[in-house]
């Protein structure tokens, strides 16, 4: 599976849960182009947020936090 249909995938199954989520690609800056933030009613007043130049990394990275927060969200 190709990382377009996991992060379709994982999207979605945010989404399942009452997550929103956004993944946004910055052109115009040099550094840190990539922003992943994950926000909603699951997490309360917390949010999950990202930068850098590695999507797959910082994908996996707010998905370990978002494990520590929301244990079993992805069982």
């Amino acid at each position: 599976m190709g990382l377009d249909e996991c992060l379709t995938e994982l999207l979605v199954q945010l989404g399942n849960h009452g997550l929103v989520a956004m993944v946004k690609m910055d052109g115009e800056r040099q550094r840190s182009r990539w922003t992943v933030l994950v926000s909603g009613n699951p997490l309360g007043e917390k949010f999950v947020r990202w930068d850098g130049d590695d999507l797959a990394a910082g994908l996996s990275r707010v998905m370990a936090q978002l494990q520590e927060l929301l244990p079993g969200l992805l069982d």
